[in-house]
């Protein structure tokens, strides 16, 4: 027993769209020692969280004083992010006016004068009579003031100035738009600091919650909370940057991959409850996306993996389409099986109205609900399970319920059920846990419709799965090499062809990858191992997979980068910083020193901020002119980026 107590062990916990997952890793040898899975809970991430916790803790090989790290994926930003949840902000824009229509996440925007060139220079003083009349406005009706400068990145003096000024005015909390990102993109980088700004409150609430929990299980480790780029963070730079949590479930999944595949040149594929995610490892790392990660319909400057995501997944609902083809996701609904052994009622209500589609209510406080939503929402939790026919005849004055029903759906306030591939899974035997007489009801509905028999159903149903996983990955393929990827039938049918599930009279046509693929998440034994064939490749499914997200989230590194520009004007050379005011240097070669100095130092504290150990710091230099005559003039820098990264373990 002395020898266990040596033991350094990690807790990894992801919470995903379905399933909140928890595993255990000996974090020298890698080795998976325990794992558990809980239902995720809406209403209360936390509650779910815990229940794969104590599932994990279960089983008793370990003592919980051997954890010394906790890692923590989260799906609560993104979906805070999607359903508008959130503090209220207030924006100041510095020199700078939005666009007319513009969304930057708030209604409450000022703007004053002010702001700096590319150059980083003062293109106008900081107008501070009319920063103060904005601040005065704001103070008291918001949870939060974001202040945006144009060109920030460059010189952060204004945005600065700013800050300084509300905090001598108030208590309010303050979140600049150079504190997230180096990169230009003024729209861009507003937004991303409005909605890290808006998840402040909500990521801090839950943070608190895991602290807690913990505590109470006697688990002291350090908490680490996983970003999408695929990297780490500590939770007190999770508190205040947790815009940067955004994407961290896929990227959790990439790294789980990696480490239970042993593969460094791969695609990952996780198959999860709600939507298929899809990415690639080069050399050991993720492809990072160059523009910044988009949630919805925010572009952010968020650094997040390269991630192709498609709503099908075992919860998606399944339908047959005018043409008698089976459609699946891209929503995600709760499996009839799942439903059923929740409430015996759906059963009855499926053989009574020959139908699968119902919609029942979570216990929640609706005092948040539009009149409109707060109707239906108040209809359903009265009469219990509703079709939408019912719905409609009992509202019939009610033109928007459709709609109604979306919404409290995305609020988390009604759940709706309906065919899922995970009842095709219990109709197979390949995977139970709820009631199969449900899952069987369904099928024969549906089988019914196209006049075939449940296993042919059955038999069509796993072939159509299977092609659209693999469709999805030659989607990507396509996205990535052409750069967009047009909605063509004629497209859709050479994909097809390509996996064998369609084909042309006079033309052969196939698709070959050009590495392995590695399966995670729950259904992936089941519905990945047919695409070996179907797309000439390696496909492996490593043990563990079915919580390779948890794995991932506790087996990574902090890393932290930043990208500082040195500029000639005149016979001077000037180096911008979002953290510093620039400096001026007489030569190139000081510049470029000097700014080597101060990203290796900007980057080392920023990783020991974030919980880095044993820090190691890359720091490179790139020059571009743009001169147009370069060929034929003796060549002049035009620019020179001085971009560092900082890459540490986290215990």
């Amino acid at each position: 027993m002395a020898e266990v107590n040596h033991r350094t062990l990690g807790l990894g916990i992801d919470t995903g769209g379905t399933f909140t997952d928890a595993a255990i890793v000996d974090m020298r040898t890698m080795r998976v020692l325990a794992t558990s899975k809980s239902p995720t809970t809406y209403s209360d991430l936390s509650i779910g969280m815990l229940g794969a916790v104590d599932g994990v803790l279960a089983s008793g090989s370990f003592s919980t004083k051997e954890i010394r790290l906790i890692g923590l994926s989260t799906t609560l930003a993104t979906n805070s992010i999607l359903t508008g949840k959130g503090g209220t902000v207030g924006l100041i824009c510095i020199g700078w006016t939005p666009e007319p229509g513009s969304d930057l996440g708030t209604k409450m925007v000022h703007t004053v004068a002010g702001g700096h060139t590319v150059g980083g220079l003062e293109r106008v003083p900081l107008n501070t009579y009319q920063l103060e009349n904005a601040i005065d406005s704001l103070v008291g009706q918001v949870d939060a003031i974001v202040v945006s400068g144009i060109f920030s990145v460059h010189n952060p003096e204004h945005e600065d100035a700013a800050r300084r000024m509300i905090l001598q005015r108030s208590r309010q909390l303050v979140v600049a738009g150079h504190d997230l990102t180096s990169e230009l993109g003024i729209k861009e980088r507003t937004i991303t600091a409005v909605l890290n700004a808006k998840l402040i409150p909500i990521i801090g609430e839950f943070l608190t919650g895991v602290e807690e929990a913990l505590n109470k299980r006697d688990i002291g480790g350090s908490i680490m909370v996983f970003k999408g780029d695929g990297s780490m963070m500590s939770i007190a730079v999770a508190r205040e940057r947790p815009i940067e949590t955004i994407l961290s479930g896929p990227a959790a999944s990439l790294m789980g991959g990696r480490l239970l595949s042993k593969l460094d040149n791969c695609i990952v594929l996780d198959i999860g409850g709600t939507s298929t995610d899809i990415a690639y490892l080069d050399q050991g790392f993720p492809r990072i996306t160059k523009e910044g990660a988009t949630v919805g319909n925010w572009r952010t400057r968020v650094k997040a993996i390269d991630i192709w995501t498609s709503g099908l997944g075992g919860d998606s609902d399944v339908q047959i389409d005018s043409h008698g083809r089976i459609e699946i996701g891209p929503e995600r609904v709760t499996p009839l099986a799942i439903a059923s052994k929740r409430n015996p009622s759906v059963l009855e209500k499926i053989k009574t109205t020959r139908l699968t589609t119902f919609y029942t209510w979570y216990e929640r406080d609706p005092t948040s609900l539009s009149p409109e939503d707060a109707l239906v929402y108040d209809h359903i939790k009265t009469y219990g399970l509703c079709t939408l026919f019912e719905l409609h005849a009992a509202l019939k004055d009610r033109t928007y319920v459709t709609e109604n029903l979306r919404s409290l759906k995305a609020k988390g306030f009604v759940s709706q059920t309906g065919l899922t591939p995970t009842d095709i899974m219990h109709a197979k035997g390949l995977y139970v846990s709820g009631d199969v007489k449900a899952s069987l009801e369904g099928i024969e509905i549906f089988a019914n419709q196209l006049g075939v028999t449940i296993e042919n159903f059955l038999e069509i149903f796993m072939d159509e799965m299977v092609t659209r996983v693999g469709a999805e990955i030659i989607k990507k393929l396509i996205y990535d090499e052409a750069g967009e990827l047009t909605n063509s039938r004629s497209l859709d049918y050479m994909i097809r062809a390509s996996l064998g599930a369609a084909g042309f009279r006079t033309m052969s046509i196939y698709a070959m990858l050009d590495r392995p693929i590695v399966g995670i998440g729950a259904p992936a034994h089941i519905f990945v191992p047919e695409l070996e064939k179907r797309l000439d490749v390696k496909v492996i499914i490593p043990p563990h997979a079915e919580v390779g997200n948890a794995v991932g989230a506790v087996c990574s590194k902090v890393s932290e980068s930043v990208t500082l520009q040195v500029y000639p004007r005149g016979s001077h050379y000037y180096v911008f910083s979002s953290s510093v005011d620039p400096e001026r240097f007489d030569s190139q070669e000081a510049a470029v020193e000097r700014a080597k100095v101060m990203a290796y130092t900007y980057v080392m504290d920023r990783a020991v901020l974030a919980g880095a150990k044993d820090v190691k710091v890359m720091v490179e230099v790139f020059e571009g002119s743009d001169n147009p005559n370069q060929g034929m003039v003796r060549h002049t820098s035009n620019w020179i980026r001085v971009c560092a990264r900082a890459i540490g373990d986290p215990i």
